[in-house]
């Protein structure tokens, strides 16, 4: 592990510190995507950045498409509480969308493509199965995130939802679609085929694997619903340490 990875390996704990003493997530957004650039560029070079700068520009798009025109993605109408404190840039596009959610869009989806190509490369597949893995990875994260930014924490409100959660099911089509089309944009132009073993790879297990934190809230609001919650985003985690612990054994 040379000197630039360890710079990088302490440069990814700034995020988490800095969370903990502002209790802002725009503070910690802006220091992960600093840790993103600098983990992307290591491990997989410059082309990196255009899986960052798609994401960010159809997630957004989707995401205004869908708050200020008929043209809907998620399907079913919902609205951001931009007065939350959680919100706490006062950045908000179009007056309706808080530009910590893009943030976060991009933070998720870089996390989801690491998943999918450990996986990939340690089971010898052809790359292709990342455009199946990455949008169905990235949906897992949801169904961990929107229950409780919904309930518990109240940041989004749904006009009309299901039997899970109280989330329509047209959301995490919307989720997919969105990972889909961004996956598609990226491998086209810049297919990453394989990878090799690097300490840095474990860093975006460990973010994936840390959502299960959410387990106690999901828990109070539906104890059955919450081992449905869980089981991707488990069962992901530990398909990715098997790839991780293959590609460490050469």
């Amino acid at each position: 592990m040379d000197s630039t990875a360890i710079v990088i390996g302490v440069l990814s704990l700034a995020p988490f510190l800095v969370q903990r003493f502002t209790r802002k997530f725009i503070y910690f957004a802006v220091f992960a995507l600093i840790a993103i650039v600098a983990h992307g560029l290591y491990l997989y070079g410059p082309h990196i950045l255009y899986l960052l700068g798609v994401t960010y520009i159809l997630s957004t798009a989707a995401e205004l498409m869908s708050l200020k025109t008929p043209y809907n993605v998620f399907g079913v109408t919902y609205r951001y509480d931009t007065n939350h404190a959680f919100f706490a840039s006062n950045i908000r596009l179009l007056g309706v969308y808080p530009i910590e959610i893009s943030f976060a869009w991009v933070i998720f989806k870089y996390v989801s493509f690491n998943l999918a190509v450990i996986i990939v490369s340690a089971f010898a597949m052809p790359y292709w199965w990342e455009v199946v893995f990455i949008p169905l990875i990235l949906v897992s994260v949801d169904f961990i995130i929107d229950p409780v930014a919904v309930h518990t924490v109240r940041l989004w409100h749904w006009e009309r939802g299901s039997a899970y959660f109280g989330i329509p099911w047209q959301n995490f089509l919307g989720w997919y679609l969105v990972g889909l089309v961004t996956t598609l944009m990226f491998l086209w132009l810049s297919p990453v085929k394989t990878v090799r073993f690097d300490y840095l790879l474990i860093l975006p297990v460990l973010f994936y694997a840390s959502l299960l934190n959410n387990m106690p809230r999901l828990f109070s609001l539906d104890k059955q619903l919450s081992i449905v919650a869980i089981t991707p985003l488990t069962a992901w985690t530990a398909v990715a340490a098997a790839g991780l612990w293959i590609l460490s054994r050469g």
